[in-house]
């Protein structure tokens, strides 16, 4: 396992070549870029452009971890509305190409939303929502397979797919080495337990996303938090993911400052525990 640092850990307006050099700085192996509607890394961008940004990075000594996006937040691709389900069908489709050439392994996706993590009412059917989730996911097996770019399926406060077990039911229905898990550990920790959800899923596993997650009590307030300041229990999930063979990336996501949080990373990854 290697310490690798997600873009949105960044101002917005950071480019790549200043990400690379503080990542670069800070001792971090790997770098996961971010695309969206606007900025340096686009839907539209070319693929001389990508090409480009990967060579940025790829001259510094970092790997392209994955790609991530937060537009299927926006483009629920569950919803009821096919022009919705389209669109985000599109946008993922244009994000594979683009991983594709910037050498990413792996692209992010939020699967569905069935209802935001503070909504009192759902915004669609969880049960409709699954079912559409199962038809996309497996429709888009294939372009990704074309494109040699996996899809990972994050585990988000999304209401939806809120059991490992029904995750790990959904990623063998798919059926396909292109359709995994991009586990998160701060995300889970509301409603479940990352050393479990690590177990149940083992090998889907496909990237692996760090944040550390506080839960409230009476005396003080819940939610996420920097790393080693939560309730994550790092020792058992290191050693999860080496028990279930995970050694890629592990990719902090949020803010902080990135050479403290690469020290942090590296103290995490110095928890697995001795084989037998």
């Amino acid at each position: 396992m290697k310490p690798s640092l997600n873009a949105w850990t960044f101002p917005a307006s950071t480019s790549t070549a200043q990400m690379v050099r503080e990542a670069s700085a800070a001792g971090f192996e790997a770098l996961e870029p971010v695309i969206a509607e606007q900025g340096e890394l686009t839907f539209s961008s070319c693929e001389q452009e990508c090409r480009h940004l990967a060579r940025v990075i790829r001259d510094a000594g970092l790997e392209v971890a994955s790609l991530a996006s937060g537009v299927t937040w926006q483009y629920n691709l569950g919803s009821p509305d096919s022009g919705v389900q389209a669109r985000a069908r599109e946008l993922i489709l244009s994000s594979l190409d683009r991983a594709a050439w910037l050498g990413a392994p792996v692209f992010l996706v939020v699967p569905a939303v069935v209802g935001g993590w503070r909504d009192a009412r759902p915004s669609t059917s969880y049960a409709d929502v699954l079912s559409r989730c199962y038809d996309q996911f497996r429709r888009l097996a294939g372009e990704a397979e074309a494109r040699g770019v996996a899809i990972g399926i994050e585990n988000v406060l999304n209401r939806f797919l809120l059991s490992p077990v029904e995750t790990r039911e959904l990623i063998d229905r798919v059926n396909s080495p292109y359709v995994g898990v991009y586990f998160d550990t701060g995300n889970v920790m509301p409603f479940g337990y990352p050393r479990d959800w690590i177990d149940t899923l083992a090998g889907r596993i496909l990237r692996v996303h760090v944040k550390d997650y506080r839960l409230g009590d009476g005396d003080r307030q819940g939610g996420s938090c920097p790393l080693g300041e939560g309730d994550v229990d790092w020792p058992a999930v290191v050693t999860a993911l080496a028990r279930v063979g995970y050694d890629g990336p592990l990719t902090y996501e949020g803010p902080g400052e990135p050479g403290h949080i690469c020290r942090k990373l590296r103290e995490i990854i110095s928890l697995v525990a001795p084989a037998g």
